[in-house]
């Protein structure tokens, strides 16, 4: 009794794959529209209470929105220090961020206006944790 030669690879195999790829890459897509979304889960930083309190605040994330007034200092090693004009309805006051040099690959220019995730660090400068243009 002869056997018959394998035909190869079957339609509903091949659709069937072909659902998968797309699933996973429908996943992977939505997955990384989602990651804009990680500055909306930080608070917004209160001004008033930034500047009247700002000592006690040491280690806690919030964001920012502002505009960068001026780029302060540059060093490869430790980053870049920027005076952002920050505005929250009344209050305008321009805020000393560090940017660390892991943004070195940023190009940040005085009138940019960013959004940044900041943590108040040592003599309440606020330092980058995470940026995007706004």
């Amino acid at each position: 009794m002869a056997r018959r030669a394998q035909q190869g690879v079957s339609i509903a195999q091949i659709g069937t794959i072909a659902v998968v790829v797309a699933a996973v890459a429908g996943g992977i897509a939505f997955t990384l529209s989602r990651s804009g979304d990680s500055m909306r889960a930080v608070s917004e930083l209160n001004i008033t209470d930034y500047v009247q309190k700002g000592d006690s605040m040491g280690g806690t994330e919030w964001r920012i929105t502002g505009t960068v007034e001026s780029k302060l200092r540059w060093t490869p090693d430790r980053g870049q220090l920027l005076s952002v004009f920050v505005e929250q309805g009344n209050i305008k006051e321009s805020l000393p961020v560090l940017v660390p040099p892991e943004f070195n690959d940023v190009n940040i220019n005085v009138g940019d206006r960013l959004t940044l995730v900041v943590q108040v660090a040592d003599e309440q400068v606020l330092e980058a944790r995470d940026l995007k243009r706004s």
